[in-house]
């Protein structure tokens, strides 16, 4: 017993010591610990947030063997147990480094409740043969559908891409280029026309005749 005394008061001596200093430095390490588990605990609790609440989706590309144009079907499933929000559907096809798409903008900010289905038919022959093409065989164009997709609150956006030829499903986190830029011409126009609006209401009302007093 008269040796943990001993021992405690050595080591009361030794954070006491140099004035104080030592027992700051230690308080400061065992804080920044402190505040490297809280930040691991955060983490981990907004990545389990962030899988439940993130879009599950199973989606499918139907092309007929025996069918030379480039068209079929794809469906769009939510297997999910959250809502989800569609915010892009493009689907894709390339035949000799060229390539056309669809999209289905009717589709956007659709809300998807779990179980949902869509169910959409593409073809893409017209565009093809305005681009030169004149003969057809089978399994000459490949197809690819993104679908971009998030939670209610968009705090989480994946998209997911379907290769019809490999029948592969990547899913990648938050939106391609070409989504982020029609957003951002979007912000700009839906401002731009705001303005333009207020500008020509002030001026016809500024031009009215004033009445007779």
């Amino acid at each position: 017993m008269h040796f943990l005394h001993e021992e405690w008061l050595w080591a009361w001596h030794w954070l006491t010591g140099e004035n104080g200093t030592r027992a700051t430095v230690l308080l400061v390490f065992i804080t920044a610990w402190y505040a490297w588990l809280t930040y691991r605990m955060a983490k981990a609790m907004n990545r389990q947030t962030r899988a439940q609440i993130q879009p599950i989706l199973e989606i499918e590309i139907s092309v007929l063997k025996d069918d030379y144009e480039p068209k079929g079907s794809f469906t769009v499933k939510n297997i999910g147990t959250q809502p989800a929000l569609i915010r892009r559907l493009r689907m894709t096809s390339h035949r000799e480094g060229v390539e056309v798409f669809d999209e289905y903008m009717m589709y956007e900010r659709h809300l998807m409740t779990p179980n949902d289905v869509l169910s959409f038919k593409f073809d893409f022959m017209k565009d093809f043969t305005e681009k030169g093409f004149t003969w057809w065989t089978t399994g000459v164009c490949s197809f690819n559908l993104w679908v971009v997709a998030s939670d209610l609150s968009g705090d989480v956006t994946l998209t997911y891409i379907k290769n019809q030829f490999w029948s592969t499903l990547s899913v990648r986190n938050g939106m391609p280029w070409f989504v982020r830029k029609d957003l951002l011409v979007a912000f700009f126009k839906l401002r731009y026309y705001r303005v333009y609006y207020k500008l020509k209401s002030l001026k016809t009302f500024i031009g009215r005749p004033k009445r007779d007093e």
